[in-house]
């Protein structure tokens, strides 16, 4: 099969999206973009709690007819359009913001409400984004992980709290697809790279590109010893890769989505050094790890038999995070495919 990251053809549908003014959301919405530019005849309408705030965020969406914004949450969620053909569910805090019960409210609870309003609008297709985190921590002799790996998180653990809400998230697909026939299926979303990647301090790719970029001769920062292992599929290719579960992907059934080319923070900080700012100093602080993996890298293969491609040129995605590549070079139709 054909591995490719093009526009899919997505006429005659209107998804309803949550978690549209997110990393996800707003990398997922400039993909499906494209999709609508190469094909026509998409609707989506986007959960916000904040119209004002979302246009702010993302400006762009002014232009989009295709595009309309619904105001609610997921604690206060109107009726889905009886004309929704599909659901992607991608609202969900991924650091703690909040205590920890209330996280797992926020992520359990959003998502049956989310299903619930699916039934009754009589929803086709449901897509969750859940998380790698699902797994636990990634044995260090395992290179890949797949769907089919039976580790858990720690349930002594409150760093656990994610990955383990994000797991009952999924179950209360299982049970919809058992109980209702609601078509689930579900995206385990490892890291990745794009022009929406905070640079807030979060995730190391951005704090990376952050520090590389920031006025003066300051160090690249590594808060860890550097050894912790890691992929990032670059945004267009996730994107794609979700939209193909979606239309695709076997209800019941689960889907890795990142790229499976290994790299060491270490590595990935020299990397964008290398890439955007030479003359810099690299500083490995040694703290100790506190996400409770050292090796975080999916086996991909099961999505790709949908023809989702999951290599990435991690020089692209640095300039994405970086701002630095043209928006046509990333979203436009004829943008090479990746893979």
């Amino acid at each position: 099969m054909m591995l490719s990251n093009g526009p899919h053809d997505l006429r005659g549908r209107h998804i309803f999206l949550t978690g549209g003014t997110g990393c996800v959301g707003r990398t997922l919405l400039d993909y499906l973009a494209c999709c609508e530019a190469a094909y026509g005849g998409l609707r989506v309408s986007v959960l916000t709690r904040n119209a004002p705030a979302f246009r702010a965020r993302y400006p762009v969406q002014k232009q989009y007819l295709w595009l309309t914004t619904i105001d609610g949450s997921l604690s206060n969620l109107p009726d889905l359009a009886e004309d929704t053909t599909d659901v992607i569910h991608a609202a969900a805090d991924t650091h703690l913001n909040i205590g920890y019960a209330a996280w797992i409210d926020q992520i359990v609870n959003g998502t049956r409400t989310l299903l619930d309003a699916s039934f009754r609008a009589g929803v086709q297709r449901f897509l969750l984004v859940s998380s790698g985190a699902v797994y636990g921590p990634q044995p260090v002799s395992l290179s890949h992980i797949n769907e089919d790996y039976r580790g858990a998180p720690d349930s002594l653990l409150p760093g656990s709290t994610y990955g383990q809400a994000k797991r009952v998230a999924e179950q209360l697909c299982t049970i919809a697809k058992h109980e209702h026939g609601l078509e689930t299926v579900i995206a385990r979303l490892f890291a990745f790279g794009s022009v929406h990647l905070p640079h807030d301090g979060r995730y190391a790719l951005g704090s990376f590109v952050r520090d590389a970029l920031a006025c003066g001769s300051g160090p690249i920062k590594v808060a860890g010893d550097g050894s912790a292992v890691r992929s990032y599929l670059d945004g267009r290719a996730m994107a794609h890769a979700l939209v193909v579960a979606l239309v695709s992907g076997k209800a019941g059934s689960a889907y890795n989505v990142g790229s499976e080319e290994a790299v060491t923070i270490a590595e990935l900080a020299k990397f964008v050094r290398d890439r955007l700012s030479p003359d810099r100093e690299i500083v490995i602080l040694g703290a100790a790890d506190n996400t409770q993996r050292s090796r975080y890298v999916p086996d991909v293969s099961r999505i790709a038999k949908l023809g989702a491609a999951s290599r990435s040129d991690l020089g692209a995605v640095v300039s994405d995070v970086a701002g630095a590549r043209p928006l046509d070079k990333r979203y436009s139709a004829d943008a090479p495919a990746s893979g």
